[in-house]
């Protein structure tokens, strides 16, 4: 039987892609321009089970490398801290805390300092030069909580 439409998982997986492009170029390019790593993260946690996003969780994972390396930071850090956050800490704090909107706060949180932290740990090992806190997290923090409880309502 024919059908008369593309397959839409192709398209949309396209859109995604190109969405994770533009998007990449417009955070470098502009300083205010929230960088969206623990919206990101905060999707890769929550889907990483569901064998259906694996493609979208390889380009989200792309994306944070691509952060990663635009800010300066080591590459693959937010590996480090998806593996010892989701094997360590997750199902804990999915079981203590019953607010759904904590939980999503908490993966932004954790997204952003916990990365921080990674970044410090590696380069205190490798005697390099320790990253700069700077305010800005906390705005990119608050911008990623408020968009991730729109984007992320009911999948927690």
């Amino acid at each position: 039987m024919r059908r008369n439409s593309p397959d839409n998982r192709y398209l949309r997986f396209g859109f995604f892609a190109l969405f994770l492009v533009l998007l990449q170029i417009i955070s470098t390019t502009f300083l205010f321009m929230p960088t969206f790593a623990g919206l990101f993260f905060t999707y890769i946690v929550l889907n990483i089970s569901n064998e259906d996003n694996f493609f979208y969780i390889i380009l989200s994972f792309l994306y944070l490398g691509f952060y990663e390396l635009s800010r300066g930071f080591f590459l693959f850090s937010y590996v480090i801290l998806f593996i010892l956050y989701y094997y360590l800490f997750d199902e804990k704090i999915r079981n203590y805390f019953k607010c759904k909107n904590c939980i999503l706060f908490i993966y932004v949180v954790v997204a952003y300092i916990g990365h921080f932290f990674i970044n410090m740990l590696i380069a205190y090992i490798l005697n390099n030069k320790l990253p700069g806190f700077s305010f800005e997290y906390f705005y990119y923090i608050a911008f990623d909580f408020v968009v991730a409880l729109f984007v992320f309502r009911g999948k927690v």
